[in-house]
């Protein structure tokens, strides 16, 4: 009767977890070798009290076994819908609907408060609503969690930077680059996100530095360039400002940001027919871009092209920012053709 007994019982342990996560864990593993040990006891029992005895101590480890086991299963369950949220989350921010990201990512972090990506999208979701110091807490929170997480140092920057907390996102970028598993494009992010910082603080050198070290980290880096001749350019370093820029628009042609402050670098130093082709590329790229108009027309008027120039003008009129100072400069060819 007792190995048959003991048969039944093993049966019915098994049929007990059917379906659950049978994953094992060290706790889960001795309780089971323990379960081992009591059956060989209960084979081996001298009489019916004993076998009784020990059958009791039987139920109470396999009920223990199975809270351990339904444990996991939740959490596993957990974890699964947490990624379903995190995913639903990034749906969200696709179809840049903020506010349902942020709501999808923190019901993810309840589920699964361990996953450092999912606290890194809460921040770039809370940083899109301009809600910096939710921001900055998801951020902070992704990198305590992983403190090797480039991007979430890097992003912490960049929100450190955007609330005047200087000193303190250097700091953040500065973790990037001491970590040895950042990879060089991310690297390449910290430098640039410093060069950012150093300009805003007016350290114009510095910034220029922080650059040079983002381009030798990732030469494709147009970004990193564009502000490298925006540095120069606050230096009135105009014609170092003419390489970065150029340097900027053959990594990205379709930047016409970066045409137009060739454009005006190239005005700066008198070579006009270069800032007239920079313009119009520009241009060619946003046609309704005003700081281009007016960079051509300026560059048509040192030309003696009036006319081309005051077309120029004329476009950029079409941007309220630049009506006045384009107005203001068709007026005086104006008056300077009526003489």
């Amino acid at each position: 009767m007792k190995r048959s007994m003991l048969v039944l019982l093993s049966v019915a342990f098994i049929l007990g977890l059917a379906g659950m996560a049978l994953a094992q864990t060290p706790e889960i593993e001795a309780k089971l070798q323990e379960r081992d040990a009591l059956r060989e006891k209960m084979a081996n029992a001298g009489d019916e009290t004993e076998y009784n005895a020990l059958l009791a101590q039987w139920n109470t480890l396999n009920k223990e076994i199975e809270q351990m086991m339904s444990a996991i299963q939740a959490d596993g369950e957990a974890k699964s819908r947490a990624i379903s949220l995190f995913n639903e989350g990034n749906e969200a921010m696709r179809a840049r609907r903020y506010d349902v990201a942020v709501q999808k990512y923190q019901e993810s972090v309840k589920l699964n408060p361990l996953e450092a990506r999912s606290y890194y999208m809460l921040g770039v979701a809370q940083q899109r609503m301009r809600n910096y110091e939710s921001a900055l807490e998801a951020y902070t929170q992704a990198t305590q969690l992983d403190n090797s997480y480039a991007k979430a140092h890097n992003a912490r920057g960049l929100v450190l930077r955007s609330m005047d907390r200087f000193d303190d996102a250097l700091t953040a970028f500065r973790s990037t680059l001491s970590s040895e598993t950042a990879e060089p494009d991310e690297k390449a992010d910290a430098y640039a996100g410093m060069g950012v910082v150093y300009f805003d603080m007016k350290d114009y050198e510095k910034a220029i530095g922080a650059y040079e070290q983002a381009v030798q980290a990732n030469p494709e880096d147009a970004d990193a360039y564009y502000n490298m001749g925006k540095a120069y350019g606050a230096q009135s370093n105009w014609e170092s400002a003419v390489e970065a820029y150029k340097k900027s628009t053959e990594l990205d042609a379709k930047d016409h940001k970066s045409w137009t402050s060739l454009a005006e670098a190239y005005n700066k130093i008198g070579k006009h027919s270069e800032a007239v082709s920079a313009a119009s590329a520009a241009t060619g790229v946003r046609a309704n871009y005003a700081p281009a108009w007016f960079e051509l027309g300026w560059a048509y008027e040192r030309m003696g092209n009036l006319q081309d120039a005051l077309s120029a003008y004329e476009k950029a009129k079409n941007d309220r920012q630049y009506r006045e100072p384009a107005q203001y400069q068709i007026d005086r060819i104006k008056e300077e053709m009526g003489r």
